[in-house]
């Protein structure tokens, strides 16, 4: 077991995420690592005549490329896992349904704060889209489990979330869990 223990802490900017400089000793060895703060995050893998899932299309700036994901945002304060996965799901698709825990990460721990819980979307209905964020450009396209899970082999989803989230879902399926 590591034994750490935080030096100092110091902020470097503050924005939608902040960054921050910790210097703290590792085992007796003294580090100083850049920390992303992020806001804890849902994603939601909404699932449609029990075969199909819905993804997003969506141009992300820091890969310079429209990407294939499932639906995801960030809790906002006050909300709980749950209802911010509802409101994302209503903003991005336009569906709600029955949310169910499918399994929680933390997305990049070697340098950001950001840990998202993944939940399965069931008994989809239809509603009125949600107001998009002014960066989202979203289409959303239906595709069969098997297909998207062959996109995430293939490269053709790059999204760690989506990828991730794909084959735990397919895994609960095979294995009753």
């Amino acid at each position: 077991m590591s034994r750490v223990r935080l030096l100092n802490s110091v902020k470097l900017h503050s924005g939608i995420v902040s960054l921050r400089k910790d210097r703290f000793s590792l085992n007796g060895r003294i580090v100083e690592k850049e920390i992303v703060e992020h806001q804890p995050s849902v994603g939601i893998v909404p699932i449609v005549e029990d075969k199909f899932v819905l993804l997003v299309t969506q141009y992300r700036r820091a890969a310079e490329k429209t990407l294939l994901e499932i639906p995801a945002g960030k809790i906002e304060k006050g909300e709980t896992a749950a209802k911010a996965a509802a409101r994302e799901m209503a903003e991005e698709i336009g569906y709600t349904g029955t949310l169910k825990p499918l399994l929680s990460w933390f997305l990049a721990p070697g340098y950001d704060t950001e840990f998202m819980r993944v939940f399965v979307a069931t008994g989809l209905r239809r509603i009125k889209q949600g107001k998009l964020d002014a960066d989202e450009d979203i289409a959303v396209r239906k595709l069969s489990l098997d297909s998207s899970l062959r996109k995430c082999f293939s490269g053709e989803i790059q999204d760690c979330k989506t990828v991730a989230a794909l084959l735990a879902y397919r895994h609960t399926l095979q294995s009753g869990l």
